[in-house]
C-alpha cells in the first residue's frame, strides 16, 4: 500500500571559501519528517552523513528520502566553494633610493607564494628573501615599478601590489 509521495526540497551551499566547513545541503526540508535521508557526492556511495564542504570544489549532492509505503523521491544539487580574494600587503608602497644605496621593504599576508620584478632592471634589481624585498640600484638615476605576486592557491586568486621606486644622485653641499 502506498500512503503517497515523500516531499523533499534541498538548498545546496555555495559561496566563497572562508576556511570554515559547510554542510554541502542547507533548508532541507522533507515531509513526512521521519522519512530516512541518505547522500551520495558525485553519484558515489550513499550514506546518512551530510557531505562536508571547507575548500574550493564544485560536485553534486544526491539525497534521496525513503520510507515504508511512501514513493521513494531524490533531488541532485550542484555544492561550490569558490575561491576568495588572494591578499598581500607591503610595509611601504613607494620610497626614494639614493646610488649606490639598497633599500628593503617587508611583504606580509600574503595567501600563496611570493615573486617580485622590476619593470626595468637597467634601474633597480630586487630579490626575495623570506618576506623582504631588496632593491638594488644599477643606474644613477631612473624609475621602476616593482611588482610583488603572490600566486594563486587551492583556495586563494593571485593578487599584485606594485611598489614605485625612485634612485637619485647623492647630494652634495659646496662648504
Amino acid at each position: 500500500m502506498q500512503n503517497g509521495t515523500i516531499k523533499l526540497e534541498a538548498t545546496s551551499y555555495v559561496g566563497t571559501y572562508d576556511g570554515q566547513e559547510h554542510d554541502a545541503l542547507s533548508n532541507i526540508s522533507v515531509e513526512p519528517s521521519d522519512a530516512k535521508l541518505e547522500y551520495s557526492i558525485n553519484g558515489g556511495k550513499y550514506s546518512e552523513e551530510m557531505p562536508k564542504i571547507k575548500d574550493t570544489s564544485e560536485f553534486s549532492v544526491t539525497v534521496v528520502a525513503s520510507k515504508e509505503g511512501y514513493k521513494t523521491v531524490s533531488t541532485t544539487e550542484t555544492v561550490k566553494v569558490n575561491k576568495a580574494n588572494g591578499n598581500l600587503t607591503l610595509s611601504s608602497y613607494s620610497g626614494i633610493l639614493t646610488y649606490p644605496n639598497s633599500g628593503t621593504f617587508s611583504v606580509s599576508g600574503n595567501t600563496g607564494n611570493l615573486s617580485v620584478s622590476s619593470s626595468n632592471t637597467n634601474v633597480v634589481t630586487v630579490s626575495l628573501s623570506g618576506n623582504t624585498v631588496t632593491i638594488i640600484p644599477k643606474t644613477r638615476e631612473g624609475s621602476a615599478t616593482i611588482t610583488v605576486k603572490s600566486a594563486a592557491s587551492a583556495n586563494y586568486t593571485e593578487k599584485s601590489v606594485t611598489y614605485n621606486v625612485t634612485v637619485q644622485l647623492p647630494h652634495f653641499t659646496a662648504s
